[in-house]
């Protein structure tokens, strides 16, 4: 199996299609969109992956097994096609801990933010 950080983000962009299609979401919302425009982005330099609806980014190829760990920023999208970009999770234990840090439509702007805070992140990045 390859595990190498493309191959997490082809993946991830099939599985996301999939997932949008399902939800009956036009081409111009959902986690598709977002995939594609972070795969020009500094964001691929972490493995994506998705929890419960959400877009997670971890710092190795299986974190659950110890290969890296998830890290602190996810989105999440609602049925009204309204995003929002969160810090503190997605594996918290109490709902204190996790911060909403913007809502928007817009897919760039989630894709900004999301860069801005992963690249605040003091974590080890994939080689």
């Amino acid at each position: 199996m390859d595990e190498s950080l493309d191959a997490a983000w082809e993946f991830m962009l099939i599985s996301a299609a999939a997932t949008d299609e399902g939800y009956g979401r036009p081409g111009s919302l959902g986690l598709t969109v977002l995939v594609e425009k972070a795969r020009s982005t500094r964001i691929t330099e972490f493995y994506p992956f998705t929890s419960l609806g959400r877009l997670c980014f971890s710092t190795g190829p299986r974190w659950w097994e110890g290969q890296g760990e998830p890290v602190p920023v996810f989105v999440t999208l609602d049925h009204e096609g309204v995003y929002r970009v969160w810090t503190g999770g997605p594996y918290v234990h109490t709902i204190d801990e996790v911060v909403e840090q913007l809502v928007t439509r817009s897919a760039d702007q989630v894709i900004a933010e999301v860069e801005r805070l992963l690249g605040a992140l003091d974590q080890p990045r994939s080689s």
